[in-house]
């Protein structure tokens, strides 16, 4: 993230970072066990690598949230992005073992240079807008 920072600061170009948590987790494992939440993280993070371009990163962010790092992509195709792969999670029950759960994500998007220009304040942005998505109800996308 620190280097599409600095590389679309160089060249002048813009990108998006989007913060995606999964909703209710502690109650899956609490339901599930932790095994069965493990197998839900794997399959979350294999759909959410079928759903963006060759040059986007995903990476696990901590606990249950992954951050997507979309280079050279405005705010308005982000969200649709976005959307993309919370649809990507919610549209398909994830088998675990003996289980079959219904998954969905919360989603927030901000963008460099309009939402802010350093790591920090990008992911914050996108921190605020995943807690909106949060708030207005979950399995939804948000922007900052």
């Amino acid at each position: 993230l620190e280097e599409e920072v600095e590389r679309a600061g160089r060249l002048g170009l813009t990108f998006s970072v989007g913060m995606v948590d999964v909703d209710h987790f502690k109650e899956c494992n609490d339901k599930h066990g932790h095994l069965v939440g493990d197998v839900v993280l794997k399959e979350i993070a294999l759909r959410l690598k079928k759903s963006v371009r060759e040059v986007d990163m995903i990476s696990r962010y901590g606990g249950e949230e992954f951050c997507v790092v979309l280079p050279e992509t405005p705010k308005d195709l982000a969200m649709m992005v976005s959307e993309r792969l919370r649809n990507s999670i919610s549209s398909k029950k994830i088998k675990a073992f003996d289980e079959e759960i219904k998954i969905t994500t919360s989603v927030g998007v901000a963008t460099y240079p309009e939402d802010g220009t350093d790591v920090a304040t990008l992911i914050e942005k996108a921190d605020m807008a995943l807690y909106k998505a949060k708030r207005q109800g979950r399995n939804l996308v948000r922007s900052a």
